[in-house]
């Protein structure tokens, strides 16, 4: 009977100090290198999107060397460019600036629209395959981060920005829903706008060519509210044209 009861104790013996300390280091680095690993991949497509946006700046550049029109606004599109005689592209006013509010969503059948497609017969962007629905991936081209772009100029007007705090032109509009920019609608943290706007511009929230929209939870005066994780933002970046 003593025997088996030393047996039995033994048998239920628990880890050591030193056991569970070497299993919390072991833990520790396992949920450090998660965070690690999720820090890296925000920081690429932050990094990634920053490029994606230098990007349709520069094809709309070109598009307008290329052709002395804007595009979205030229006139003449159907017999000038191949396949875009048919909504999401076709034929603008011509008055030099895209007939949509910055930050207001598109329909098939205007510049808001046919500004990505004009660029996209041409091989100018890519990131979407320029059919008929009002999606991204579809009309509208996927943002690298998520999400999608719209396009927009100020004399039009600006929906959930602030017109003052803009300069004329237009603006891409980077947000998480194909719908008028507003509290809830955009893709980005306040931490990640944050660094698209350091990369980008002055790194402020409410001066220069990147600009956040005016819900108070996407900024901390002049600057983002990067410590709120939670609140969805969309931000404004001024392109030429």
């Amino acid at each position: 009977m003593k025997t088996y009861m030393h047996e039995s104790a033994h048998s239920e013996k628990g880890f050591t100090l030193v056991e569970l300390a070497v299993v919390m280091i072991i833990i520790g680095l396992l949920i450090g290198g998660i965070l690690k690993g999720q820090e890296m991949i925000s920081n690429a497509q932050v990094t990634a999107t920053v490029a994606q946006m230098k990007g349709i700046e520069a094809a709309a550049s070109t598009f307008r060397d290329q052709y002395d029109a804007f595009p979205g606004d030229m006139a003449n599109a159907s017999t000038r460019l191949v396949n875009c005689a048919v909504n999401p592209c076709n034929n603008g006013n011509g008055d030099a600036r895209i007939n949509v509010n910055v930050g207001a969503a598109p329909t098939l059948a205007d510049e808001g629209a046919f500004f990505w497609n004009h660029m996209r017969v041409t091989d100018l962007i890519t990131g979407f395959d320029g059919s008929a629905t009002l999606s991204f991936g579809a009309a509208i081209p996927v943002a690298e981060i998520g999400g999608g772009y719209l396009v927009g100029h100020t004399s039009t007007g600006v929906t959930d920005f602030t017109a003052t705090e803009m300069r004329p032109g237009h603006y891409i509009v980077l947000t998480g829903q194909l719908a008028d920019a507003a509290n809830g609608t955009g893709i980005l943290t306040a931490s990640q706008a944050a660094r698209i706007d350091r990369k980008m511009d002055d790194g402020r929230s409410n001066s220069g060519s990147v600009l956040s929209e005016t819900t108070a939870a996407c900024r901390n005066g002049n600057d983002y509210a990067e410590s709120d994780q939670d609140q969805l933002c969309n931000i404004a970046v001024r392109i030429q044209g």
